[in-house]
């Protein structure tokens, strides 16, 4: 193991140990890590034009993105609304702020707020921290699998205009170790342990189709990335970027796995 990669892992298993026991407890600890998520990702967020840091804009940002995740379903259409429209106040009174900075910020914050609203609804749903843990492992195993398989095996790559280093072995390598882990961990560990277990077709489908929505994210925010010229949204963590750069995939899953609550009838 190469020195890159040994921090890469090193800083993996911290984020873990961290993120983790939130999970699991629920209530004010898992609060705090959706707060702290948030907060982090505004300061990025504010800095993605300029590489600067607007601690105001940030200040904004975590605001607007921790009342969006606590409104009541039914008031979603309108904060996104009345966040859109300040958005647009915002070019209009400061001649430095371009539409595309409005564009991008609010693109991004409403996936950031959408996805870790589906955190607490997930975690509400009666699936506690094992479900969460569940969507977690499908996205981040086949997340994981794509770095160590395209790292050893890489040859065709994928999006080169996206992501330069992302390779087709990877991709498929990184999906089927995905599907594997989420089965097993699906039904192995939720289904036993959980007080409110997944439903087996749904842990079937999902296992199926969130890494694939990994993949997805993944692509879509460094599509993002690129349009600013930036490898990485930030620093924070070493060998891993920023804060957006390990979530953006989970968002997605997230959602994705949100939706399918409510198509089985558990929402």
């Amino acid at each position: 193991m190469n020195r890159k990669m040994l921090i890469k892992t090193l800083t993996a298993l911290v984020m873990i140990l961290c993120a983790v026991p939130p999970i699991i407890m629920g209530g004010i600890p898992l609060e705090l890590l959706v707060g702290i998520i948030v907060c982090l990702a505004a300061i990025e967020i504010s800095s993605l034009e300029d590489g600067k840091r607007h601690w105001i804009f940030a200040t904004i940002i975590a605001i607007a993105c921790e009342l969006m995740i606590h409104i009541q379903p039914q008031t979603v259409t309108f904060a996104l609304g009345m966040w859109l429209i300040f958005m647009f106040l915002c070019d209009i009174i400061n001649q430095e702020m371009t539409t595309d900075r409005i564009a991008y910020t609010f693109i991004i914050t409403t996936i950031l707020s959408l996805g870790m609203q589906c955190v607490l609804r997930i975690f509400d749903a009666g699936f506690n921290g094992l479900g969460l843990l569940f969507v977690c492992i499908a996205c981040y195993i086949c997340d994981t699998g794509s770095y160590f398989v395209g790292s050893f095996f890489g040859k065709h790559k994928m999006v080169p205009a996206l992501s330069p280093n992302k390779t087709w072995e990877g991709a498929i390598g990184g999906y089927v170790f995905g599907v594997v882990c989420g089965l097993l961990f699906g039904f192995v560990v939720q289904q036993k342990f959980a007080s409110v277990p997944i439903p087996s077709s749904m842990v079937i489908t999902a296992s199926l189709v969130l890494p694939a929505i990994a993949e997805i994210g993944d692509l879509s925010f460094s599509a993002i990335k690129r349009r600013w010229g930036i490898k990485d949204y930030g620093s924070i963590f070493p060998g891993h970027g920023g804060i957006l750069d390990r979530v953006d995939s989970l968002l997605f899953c997230l959602m994705v796995f949100n939706g399918m609550m409510i198509l089985w009838g558990i929402l």
